[in-house]
């Protein structure tokens, strides 16, 4: 352990400590070795030896960097070196004087690969420097290389113009009639490293073997396919090829914030604005992706003209096998045959975390295989099957349709919809030692209609699957995310069927276009227009991107400017699991032991929603919007903590499998004239779509929603289609009953006796709700909503 005290501190037997006072001990060894532009944490303990309270708002800890130069000058020179400016580490409290707060201190390395002091310091911002008014903290010496890209980067340049110039001599002609093979070797191994280097990825070493086994397989191939004439142009342009993979890759991660998918190039008309402003795009690292197209293609002109004989099939065949049967024996080292199996591909996030598991071609291929097998490659529905798909729909006419008292209720009302991340419903009435954690939402009941009964009907796709089932009335798949496994359907879903009758439609998420596939997808729902990070001033953050008061009051300028009426879908993204790191300013709950527990940070992220949500309701109010439209609050999953018995206490409900699943609740607030009380139907998330558009005078009878209109006519039959609600995993939830399925086990659950029932109880029911789901499945893989939409408008003509 390194301590660096500060003059000044208490007990050093000096004068008292002057207000700025510190002394830092670094809880580790301090780095010595980064890469330009690489980003660190170091443990830190902090010592407040001043006299005066640091207040985390204003106060944090940051750093220096200095260039290389004798002590005696750094210590005479002003504070103009280079990089002065560090990016800052917060305090997790306020530090009184001689108290110690440990953090993990954040370094940011230069841009400029060379040799820098790094010198630790803290700022109280808008003030001053620690180091400018007291003693300075020691120097530490950093080595900052440059990264790997840059030193592969030049590679397939230097074997091009090394190629040329050993066709000119006779010493190194035989090797260089093989140049080519080693320029498109270098091409398609090196300029991956741009793209792992621009997207910040994390590669695991499969994938690292995988971007050789791209490289080498169609360099292997071709060179035993073709004579040298033919192969030179063919190695030409697969190296060409491969090198606009990555350029497309990388322009397409600078604007979206992932990597270009199959899906993807369906929606090219939204990159438009990005091809527009290529030149603010293209920055010189990228040099190294097409500045040696010019001299591999002279090697190539100079090779075609070569007049020596090829090498033999089975010389070339031999020199192939070899360099198969090594990568063969490197990937059974890496076991990459259990790694990859073991990876799974089809629930990540982001296509660039697939990126990290295959390689940038590596993932191409699995993109392109998905989506052929998806598109050209699937079976066509049979007739059959879309004349009983369609005839379930009309037979389920009757509890989508626009019925009852409240039909028509918004008509010609904006929409403005605003999912919830992670909000479940037992949180909108908790109470923790005697405070209400949600005071403002709660009070909705007295002007909406709350639904309280709600399943969360996601899976795999959690967010994604939340969009699916409330946009397009659709159940998700059960593995896999419908937003990356079909992207390119096409959908009927609410903002289509609203933008169809005059509507604006807008969707708002203030995160990376890339994530869950949203670029492809809110267009394919029928979003004419959708906001991301780009689009907002990102203030604070919190979780996982600007914080829900922020981004709800940003949200207003752009609701006011719409076009009437129009469709406002919101998404919040601060609340998501783990809840770690809320920060201290913002939490306003007194929890006791719960404090710095996972589920505290939740309390504490819903009660700051809930204030939020308050303001934007203000907000809304103050512009004339919050009268003149129907507003909606849900939530879009569950917060994702682990089922025990401490935490089932605290919510209030037994720790059985059954509780749990009941539990399993998000809570629907719709709000619009006339609609009052509280709703505990059996419900699910594929309910919202019909249902908002009964409420708008949209008869949603027509359409191929598998949801119900939940204030229209009521099923009065026990195990009807109205009321049979499909849950993950193969449960379903009823009025009377639960059926819980774990693999071949399926348990049917008396709810007014809680208590196991007999099978033959909940046989019928369930034989619904694996219809339901058959025939969701059935519409999302074949592409069909669209198709028997139009049926079913015909058939009711």
């Amino acid at each position: 352990m390194l301590a660096l005290c500060a003059a000044g501190v208490v007990g050093c037997g000096r004068a008292p400590a002057p207000p700025y006072s510190l002394a830092f001990t670094l809880e580790g060894r301090a780095p010595r070795v980064l890469q330009a532009s690489d980003e660190i944490t170091v443990p830190i303990a902090v010592v407040n030896t001043g006299q005066r309270a640091w207040d985390p708002g204003r106060v944090h800890v940051s750093y220096h960097w200095l260039w290389l130069v004798p002590r005696e000058i750094v210590s005479r020179s002003r504070w103009n070196a280079p990089y002065h400016d560090g990016i800052r580490t917060e305090l997790s409290g306020l530090v009184a004087p001689g108290a110690r707060v440990a953090v993990r201190g954040r370094v940011l390395a230069p841009p400029v690969p060379g040799v820098y002091w790094l010198q630790w310091d803290m700022v109280e911002e808008g003030v001053t420097w620690f180091a400018q008014v007291s003693p300075r903290q020691p120097l530490a010496l950093v080595i900052v290389v440059p990264p790997l890209f840059w030193i592969l980067g030049p590679l397939p340049l230097l074997v091009a113009i090394a190629g040329i110039a050993a066709l000119k001599g006779q010493r190194y002609a035989r090797v260089a009639l093989s140049a080519d093979i080693w320029w498109c070797l270098a091409s398609l191994f090196a300029k991956p490293f741009v793209i792992f280097h621009d997207a910040l990825l994390e590669p695991t070493a499969v994938a690292y073997w995988l971007t050789i086994v791209t490289a080498t397989l169609p360099v292997a191939v071709v060179a035993l396919a073709f004579p040298r004439r033919v192969r030179a142009w063919v190695l030409l342009a697969a190296g060409i090829f491969g090198s606009l993979v990555i350029l497309a890759d990388v322009f397409y991660y600078r604007f979206f914030g992932d990597v270009l998918s199959a899906p993807a190039l369906l929606g090219v008309r939204q990159t438009g604005h990005v091809w527009g402003s290529i030149r603010s795009l293209f920055t010189p690292g990228l040099v190294w992706l097409v500045g040696d197209w010019p001299f591999a293609v002279w090697l190539t002109i100079r090779l075609s003209r070569r007049q020596e004989p090829s090498p033999s099939l089975g010389a070339r065949a031999r020199v192939a096998a070899a360099a198969l049967a090594i990568l063969a024996v490197s990937g059974v080292a890496l076991s990459a045959r259990r790694v990859i199996a073991s990876a799974p591909l089809d629930q990540m996030f982001r296509d660039r975390a697939v990126v990290e598991q295959l390689g940038p071609f590596g993932f191409h291929a699995y993109d392109t295989w998905n989506y052929l097998r998806g598109t050209w490659l699937r079976v066509p529905v049979s007739d059959a099957q879309m004349a009983d798909a369609v005839a379930w729909f009309e037979a389920r006419a009757p509890v989508r349709a626009g019925a009852g008292p409240s039909f028509g209720a918004a008509r010609g009302k904006n929409v403005i919809v605003v999912q919830v991340e992670s909000l479940q419903d037992f949180v909108v009435n908790l109470r923790v030692g005697g405070q209400d954690v949600m005071p403002h939402l709660r009070q909705w009941t007295d002007d909406s209609v709350r639904f309280t009964n709600v399943t969360d009907q996601t899976n795999e796709g959690r967010t994604s699957d939340a969009e699916l089932t409330t946009l397009a009335s659709l159940l998700p798949l059960e593995h896999g995310a419908a937003a990356f496994r079909y992207p390119g359907n096409h959908y009927v879903a609410l903002p289509r069927v609203l933008a169809d009758r005059g509507y604006r439609t807008l969707s708002a998420v203030a995160f990376e276009p890339g994530f869950w596939n949203r670029q492809v997808m809110h267009p394919s729902y029928g979003f004419q227009h959708t906001l991301f990070e780009a689009d907002f001033q990102m203030t604070e953050q919190i979780g996982w991107g600007l914080n829900d008061r922020d981004f709800l009051q940003q949200m207003v300028p752009h609701l006011t400017k719409m076009p009437r009426p129009f469709l406002a879908w919101v998404v919040t993204l601060s609340l998501h699991h783990p809840f770690e790191d809320f920060p201290p300013a913002h939490k306003v709950l007194k929890l006791g032991a719960l404090e710095g527990t996972s589920f505290g940070n939740y309390l504490h992220t819903m009660r700051f929603f809930d204030q939020a949500l308050e303001e934007f309701k203000d907000a809304l109010a103050g512009r004339g919007l919050l009268d003149d439209s129907m507003v909606v609050v849900f939530g879009d999953h569950d917060a994702g903590f682990a089922r025990d018995a401490s935490l089932a206490g605290l919510i209030g409900i037994r720790a059985d499998d059954a509780a749990w699943a009941l539990n399993d609740r998000v809570p629907v607030f719709v709000r619009a004239p006339g609609l009052r009380g509280v709703r505990a139907t059996p419900a699910g998330q594929t309910d919202v779509a019909p249902t908002l558009l009964a409420l708008l005078g949209i008869d949603p009878a027509p359409l191929p929603y598998v949801g119900r209109n939940l204030l229209g006519a009521v099923d009065r039959e026990p195990w009807g289609p109205g009321n049979i609600v499909p849950r993950p995993y193969g449960d379903w939830l009823g009025p009377s009953h639960l059926v819980l399925t774990r693999g071949l086990d399926h348990t049917c659950v008396d709810l007014a006796r809680q208590r196991t029932a007999d099978w033959a109880d909940c046989r019928s029911a369930d034989e619904a709700a694996r219809r339901e789901r058959d025939v969701s499945r059935l519409v999302v893989t074949d592409d069909l909503q669209q198709r028997i939409w139009k049926r079913l408008t015909a058939a009711a003509r």
